[in-house]
Formats: structure tokens, sequence, C-alpha cells
């Protein structure tokens, strides 16, 4: 097993590596940063990597950080606030690398580590830690305008009781 992990990282013309099982899970180091999606899934930057781990389906895509060009983030299709990350490799193919990611913090957080490790991967768009902290702070703003309108039906549903209760009363 340790033979076949020091064959996958021998091999330099490889763009990507397709893992079916936790094989390397073992003896593996930590990641530098691990971004949370979704259910059981992760994005995880390595020194030569990044991986992509579904852990429901028991696969992980690894991406080697040489072969990565570009990192595009866009809107989802449906939900705009499921962001799809997909990577531009150097032999022009541009893959998935992630659907329905929604933890920005974290993946702010690797963003910043992955651009002070390898500064030559271009980001799309180029301000891209700007519109995540954007994004962050609408959304923050959108929960507040919830609570809001949450916490003034509850008082004003308590006024309207209040004032029911008070002309019955007159009324007797």
């Amino acid at each position: 097993m340790a033979s076949d992990n020091a064959n996958e990282k021998d091999e330099p013309h490889s763009e990507y590596q397709r893992d079916g099982g936790d094989e390397g899970d073992g003896g593996e180091t930590p990641p530098l940063e691990r971004v949370r999606f979704g259910l059981g899934k992760e994005l995880c930057l390595y020194d030569d990597a990044l991986v992509v781990n579904l852990r429901e389906q028991h696969e992980e895509t690894r991406y080697t950080l040489d072969n990565i060009r570009r990192l595009a983030l866009v809107p989802g299709e449906h939900t705009p606030s499921k962001l799809v990350l997909m990577f531009e490799l150097d032999d022009g193919n541009v893959v998935i690398a992630a659907e329905g990611m929604t933890n920005v913090r974290g993946f702010r957080k690797l963003l910043a580590k992955l651009q002070e490790m390898r500064p030559e991967i271009e980001l799309d768009p180029p301000n891209m830690d700007e519109e995540l902290r954007q994004a962050l702070v609408i959304r923050g703003r959108y929960s507040l305008g919830c609570y809001g309108l949450v916490f003034g039906s509850c008082i004003l549903l308590l006024i309207v009781y209040f004032a029911v209760a008070a002309l019955g009363h007159f009324a007797r």
C-alpha cells in the first residue's frame, strides 16, 4: 500500500487521479486547509495537490497543483448560493471539482493559503476573495432580515392578542 502511494506521487505527467476507496487515509499527512461542505464532502489543500473527497461515494479525486492553471468559482445554476468550483488544467481541460459548496468562510481560508503557496494559479474572477467576502455580508444581512421579520411578526401577534383580550374584558 505504501508503494502504491509512492508510485502515485512519482507520476508528474498525471493530471488527476481517482481513488475508489479510503486507502491513503491512514498514512497520509494532514491537509494544510480543509473545507467541508454538503453531506460528507470536503476539499483539502496539501503541499502538492487539491483533493476533492466525497465520503458517501467513497471517491477521492486528486488534482496536482502543478497541473492547475486556473481556479474558477461560479454561482450554482438553480441555487446561486451553492457555488461551483472548476479547475482549468494545463492541457486545456476544465473539470468541475466541487458542486454545491456553501462553506464560504472555509473556502476563503483555503484560497488565501493557496495564493500564498502558488501565486501563479489564476483566479476567475480575479477578485474572488472580495466577492466571497461580499457573499458573506449579503448572507448575514439576509439572515438578519429574516430574523427581524419573524421577531416583528411575533410582536405584532402579541399586540393583537392583548388588544383582543382587552376589548373582550371591557365588553363584559
